[in-house]
């Protein structure tokens, strides 16, 4: 690394206090009120995603898209003061400069920073560089170890933006509602990657005991262990109209398995299952219905050690099958629909369960974690670190093969609080310079829902941390425990302190050494314990290396007219019917967005009646890439870009033997037309086709 190592830590860092604005008050109504909101945050071609950590070469940026990331909101009212928004967002993480941002924009709402739930699905095919973190920044988004890399404030802006308008919809949209929980549960799709960890919970139990162990929630018992040691549940607050026939509003929902089934191989930018699910939920709850039907949002939950899975398939296997990029595809699909079916369930159980009247308190707290001491006198670590097992990497993601899993360094003092983490190597000085500005304080939130209670946690909790804090609130009087990971900040894992002393890929990636799991547990205890916190006042500090935005941008349209003329003529692929699903492709030439480049602000491509202009529908939404699964992707061809397009309907019987085109939308450059003469390509759906 030698000169460019160097460099980067030679890189003076910023530091940026954002002011925190107080909240406006809330209107006192005297009714429980909901409202929610949906809103595209898919950034533009070539963004840098995060999730699999770095490479010492290349980069992984957004070359094609695999359907939108969106940002979905559930704002609560009491109606005596108290709200709250609930927002589920398809990024790697809700992080603090994201939410501390956001509360900029929010407070005229009332919605200070305690009161903004921003819950990532953990998504590792979404954009990175977005945390003000000098570690986070580095280390998160694939890219090179070798090149400079910081916080995308062109980005973070562009999806502060978007949040805020998610936000200030669904508080628009608040009317009287009822508000339950309800319950599913999903064995088969997530299974327990760090099994070993997890026994050491349990010494000398062999995996008949531990699966009694673990086992509250009936896992079938022909499960495999690792699929049996998981937090199967997926469950949601959902709120409905109060008045007949009361219409559904939305739900906020949480999974416990990580959202990183497309391999990073894939320079591809897509919700992954979580995405999936939340649509396919969306479409079954909407039903026949022309109404927009609820939004349904999908958070992480227990994904410390979880990874999803399929049933019958083993993780060799399913490794293999997401080397092919369509094979790929087709797995987060099934997956994704079945998690989507089962959040679908979770909605129903809650709608036999709601109340037009209940109580919240949204409570919220900034412990100091850096060298805190324990009621006990044990304390946390100085300094943030990483061990050597982090670099080797999880097993869905792999990493450098060099560093070993379970590499200990016993030398050190078992009284260190960091003991026995063995920091690796050939990168210690790198890693410990981008963790020394490691924030001191981690946010932690608890929003109580009458007798449901909903956590959340600046990191990823493993399965048996998340059930001793679920048992922490129950001992304090919840009935149901959410917990929302990755929620208002990044801190890596969270894992017991018996799984940190495995030094696992969990254990190894818990910044602040052993004794974390009892941090989080006297402080959320202290939390619950609290009739209400104080409004955040004072400033949100943040410490970042400033970074680079990139875009796809080149080559440039040769005229300056704001839809100019085709290249070369477009072409559209016949249709085709695969396994009873309508598959329809096309390409068209043009070049890159010179504006508003980002995929979130609209429609790219559309479909359209030939004969009318009418826009097509498909499951009672027009059929286009904002509202469907399009895969959209580009390459550079003469000096144009070559732009193409599949999506695959499963609901587009009624098109039979319609004339059908497609025709581009979205930005300059990417939106052309015909020259005098020529038309947009058409196919009929011919009964052939259509049967």
């Amino acid at each position: 690394m030698g000169r460019d190592d160097t460099l980067l830590m030679n890189l003076p860092p910023s530091v940026v206090e954002l002011p925190r604005r107080p909240p406006e008050p809330i209107p006192v109504t005297g009714r429980l009120q909901a409202g929610a909101s949906r809103v595209d945050l898919t950034p533009g071609f070539l963004a840098s995603l995060a999730g699999w950590g770095p490479t010492l070469l290349g980069a992984r940026r957004a070359r094609a898209a695999w359907g939108r990331l969106f940002a979905r909101v559930l704002v609560l009212d009491d109606g005596q003061g108290e709200r709250v928004a609930l927002i589920a967002v398809d990024l790697h993480a809700g992080t603090r400069y994201l939410t501390e941002r956001l509360a900029e924009h929010t407070a005229a709402l009332g919605l200070h920073v305690g009161r903004l739930f921003l819950a990532g699905t953990h998504n590792h095919s979404g954009p990175g560089n977005i945390y003000a973190n000098t570690y986070y920044d580095t280390f998160a988004a694939t890219e090179s170890l070798l090149k400079e890399r910081g916080l995308d404030q062109v980005m973070v802006d562009y999806l502060v933006e978007r949040l805020g308008l998610a936000v200030r919809e669904a508080c628009a949209r608040l009317r009287p509602a009822r508000v339950g929980h309800g319950v599913a549960r999903l064995w088969g799709y997530s299974r327990n990657r760090s099994l070993a960890a997890l026994r050491e919970n349990f010494p000398g139990v062999d995996d008949a005991a531990l699966r009694q162990r673990v086992d509250a929630l009936d896992a079938p018992s022909g499960l495999p262990v690792e699929q049996a040691c998981v937090d199967p549940r997926i469950q949601v607050l959902w709120a409905e109209e109060a008045e007949a026939p009361h219409r559904p509003i939305g739900a906020f929902g949480t999974f416990g398995a990580h959202a990183s089934l497309l391999a990073k191989e894939h320079s591809l930018c897509s919700p992954d299952i979580f995405g999936v699910a939340a649509r396919h939920a969306e479409r079954l709850l909407r039903g026949a219905s022309a109404e927009p039907g609820p939004v349904v949002g999908l958070a992480a939950g227990a994904i410390g050690d979880s990874d999803a899975a399929r049933p019958g398939v083993g993780l060799e296997a399913l490794k293999k099958a997401r080397q092919d990029r369509t094979r790929n595809l087709s797995l987060l699909e099934e997956v994704g629909r079945a998690v989507g079916h089962q959040l679908a369930r979770a909605c129903e159980d809650a709608r036999a369960h709601v109340s037009p009247s209940l109580s919240i308190t949204a409570l919220f707290d900034e412990p100091t974690i850096r060298d805190a001491t324990l009621k006990d006198g044990r304390r946390l670590a100085l300094s943030a670190l990483i061990g050597a097992p982090t670099l080797r990497g999880s097993e869905m993601g792999g990493g450098v093969p060099f560093f070993k899993e379970g590499e200990r360094l016993e030398e050190l003092p078992d009284t260190d609080p960091q003991w026995p983490k063995a920091p690796p190597r050939a990168l210690e000085r790198l890693i410990r310079e981008s963790l020394k500005y490691q924030p001191h304080t981690l946010p932690l939130r608890l929003l109580k829902v009458g007798e449901v209670w909903l956590m959340g946690c600046p990191g990823e909790p493993t399965t048996w941390l998340t059930h001793e804090l679920a048992q922490v609130m129950r001992a304090r009087g919840a009935r149901e425990v959410m917990v929302a990971a990755v929620c208002g900040d990044y801190a890596g894992y969270l894992t017991t302190e018996r799984e940190y002393q495995a030094q696992h890929y969990e254990g190894s990636s818990t910044l602040w050494g052993r004794n974390t799991e009892h941090w989080l547990v006297e402080h959320f205890d202290a939390l619950a314990m609290s009739a209400a916190t104080a409004v955040p006042s004072g400033t949100a500090r943040f410490t970042m290396n400033p970074g680079v935005h990139r875009a796809l941008s080149e080559p440039r349209p040769p005229t300056a007219e704001p839809t100019p003329f085709w290249p070369r003529s477009p072409e559209f692929a016949e249709p085709r019917v695969v396994n009873g699903r309508l598959v329809i492709a096309g390409r068209w030439f043009a070049w890159a967005p010179q504006e508003r480049s980002e995929l979130g602000w609209g429609a790219w491509i559309r479909l359209e009646d030939a004969d009318t202009g009418e826009v097509l529908r498909s499951a009672n939404r027009p059929l286009d890439d904002q509202n469907h699964t399009f895969l959209l992707e580009f390459t550079e061809t003469s000096g144009v870009l070559e732009w193409r397009w599949l999506v695959v309907l499963d609901d587009w019987r009624h098109l039979k033997d319609r004339r059908i085109r497609f025709r581009t939308q979205g930005p300059r450059g990417v939106s052309v037309r015909p020259p005098p003469g020529a038309r947009w390509p058409e196919q009929r759906l011919v009964l052939s086709v259509a049967a």
